[in-house]
């Protein structure tokens, strides 16, 4: 008798639990397709108004004047221009830096400050390093400047770099840099040929995770570089 008394109540407490996880996976899909739902519809818009003016035009003919007819040239040659200029600055610095912070100085005092230092920069709002170039760059010289857009862009991409390419040498495993220096590899063909080879996708994909979060998602540059109708010719216009 108390052995099926406990077969019910422990049949019962299984049927609870099914009607509580199918409540609650009805509950996660229905959010879930309420999201996307509300995702289909904004694209869906965007795709049936936005291909009808995303002609050649938009790619060949720069701003033109308010109410005339023209595209985008001028803009995207600009925003390629400090974007890449930006990354080939912050790429080897932020590389280099990451290396050291690793690979020599993992447990110095002066890496514990310029760890401290970089996740500042990480965490720093984009319009005060924009404040520093301006004061740095642009009010010197009197007048806006592509380079001066590129050299702030460039310290916002560096310590996403260097977080990034630190934590990747520091998942490369001891063991690789143990058998280098076995056959006889200085330290710096170690770190060249073993740890950053092994590393090699996780630099790439740090140095695009800085391109695409903080550069294409950035409006830092049009303070800077300034908005002009004509297309990009030169880093430093003459005043």
């Amino acid at each position: 008798m108390t052995d099926a008394v406990a077969s019910a109540a422990a049949a019962g407490l299984r049927a609870g639990r099914r009607r509580l996880d199918a409540a609650m996976m009805g509950l996660c899909w229905a959010s879930a397709a309420f999201g996307l739902a509300f995702l289909a519809w904004i694209l869906g818009t965007l795709l049936w108004k936005g291909l009808a003016g995303l002609t050649p035009a938009v790619f060949t003919q720069p701003t033109p004047a308010p109410g005339s007819v023209g595209g985008l040239l001028n803009a995207i040659m600009g925003s390629l221009f400090l974007s890449f200029v930006a990354v080939g600055i912050g790429a080897p610095v932020g590389v280099l830096a990451g290396t050291w912070l690793s690979e020599y100085g993992r447990h110095s005092r002066f890496a514990v400050v310029v760890r401290f230092v970089n996740d500042v920069m990480l965490s720093a709002p984009s319009i005060v390093i924009g404040l520093f170039v301006y004061d740095l760059l642009v009010a010197p010289i009197g007048h806006f400047s592509a380079a001066a857009g590129a050299v702030a862009l460039a310290l916002i991409v560096l310590p996403v770099i260097v977080r990034s390419t630190e934590n990747m040498l520091d998942l490369v495993p001891d063991t690789l840099r143990e058998a280098g220096a076995a056959m006889g590899m200085p330290r710096s063909r170690v770190i060249r040929g073993v740890c950053w080879r092994a590393a090699r996708a996780g630099l790439v994909t740090g140095a695009l995770l800085a391109f695409l979060a903080w550069i294409l998602g950035t409006l830092l540059w049009k303070g800077l570089a300034g908005l002009t109708p004509a297309v990009f010719t030169q880093p430093t216009p003459a005043p």
